[in-house]
């Protein structure tokens, strides 16, 4: 029988490769969106958001399988931060019909989950991992952590792209802080794994590259400045710039009524030293292996973005 899969985030950078992968290993989706998408055989796009229950109730209706992509990285205040990466958790839990067979619950957070107290983007990913861990269905669940997620399409890194190609690299905090990182196929075809072996229950699972230690920033930087074939100025922004930026960011943003990305607690992120993937949290499967190392990784991306002229 071909599992029906319940896709939030499809319209995502994450979702929207995920979306296309389990469409070609035979999945059937039914995908959350807020504005209606082309006709695609075998999606059912629904309309809606995480907030409205008539919309989750067809989401997750003869879903085997429900995997959470979607979730809110910067927001005005913790309410919404709230609203998107926890209370949308349980609204999913809710519309489950309690008279058949739970499906999988697979939640991807981030491993700013695992520090709480660094802002109130992690601490609602975190919360959002209690609301799933404690549910009272008796629903299975995995929940991933991505670390640092590249690759096509992928419109964060590509701004470190065009700073450094402005010959340009601006080291956030500590440029030897380290910080593990995924290429967007990996992480999707590891998802698609726990799909298709219907395992992995219980589990939190921190989940990269498999670079024992992750990087610095300075590598980071230092591998797309080499695709680029750039030798760039070097600048290392420390923690007190940082959290000025932060906080002046958080006043405009208060004032004029946006949410800045880089705010007062994003920078207490940025500032971390260790976003390291645990080897105690690692993806437990032996027949998936990263494909993409940094460099190889981020040269396809950037043959991705000049292919679609993005820089």
């Amino acid at each position: 029988m071909t599992k029906r899969i319940a896709l939030t985030g499809a319209t995502g950078f994450v979702g929207g490769h995920l979306l296309r992968l389990l469409l070609s290993r035979g999945y059937k989706i039914n995908a959350l969106t807020r504005v209606m998408q082309e006709q695609i055989e075998n999606v059912n796009w629904v309309k809606g958001d995480l907030e409205n229950k008539d919309a989750l109730k067809e989401l997750v209706k003869d879903a085997h399988v429900i995997i959470n992509v979607a979730g809110l990285v910067k927001a005005q205040n913790k309410k919404d931060f709230s609203r998107a990466n926890s209370d949308a958790i349980s609204n999913i839990l809710t519309s489950i019909d309690k008279e058949k067979t739970a499906p999988h619950f697979i939640q991807i957070s981030s491993l700013a989950a695992r520090e709480p107290q660094l802002s109130d983007y992690a601490f609602s990913k975190n919360e959002g991992e209690k609301v799933l861990i404690n549910n009272e269905i008796g629903i299975n669940w995995t929940i991933i952590r991505p670390p640092g997620i590249y690759g096509p399409n992928d419109q964060e890194t590509l701004k470190i792209f065009k700073l450094i190609k402005w010959r340009l690299a601006l080291y956030p905090g500590n440029k030897h802080h380290r910080v593990s990182w995924i290429h967007v196929t990996d992480l999707v075809n590891a998802i698609s794994r726990i799909v298709e072996k219907d395992q992995q229950y219980g589990t939190i699972i921190e989940i990269d590259d498999g670079n024992k230690g992750g990087y610095t920033h300075a590598e980071f930087f230092d591998t797309i400045a080499k695709n680029l074939n750039i030798n760039p100025i070097k600048i290392t922004a420390p923690n007190f710039l940082l959290k000025i930026i932060g906080h002046i960011n958080d006043i405009m943003g208060a004032i004029l009524g946006y949410a800045p990305m880089l705010s007062s607690k994003k920078v207490n992120e940025i500032c971390h030293p260790d976003w390291v993937c645990r080897d105690t949290h690692k993806f437990q499967d032996d027949e998936w292996h990263a494909k993409y190392n940094l460099t190889e990784g981020l040269k396809e991306t950037l043959d991705w973005y000049k292919n679609n002229k993005s820089i």
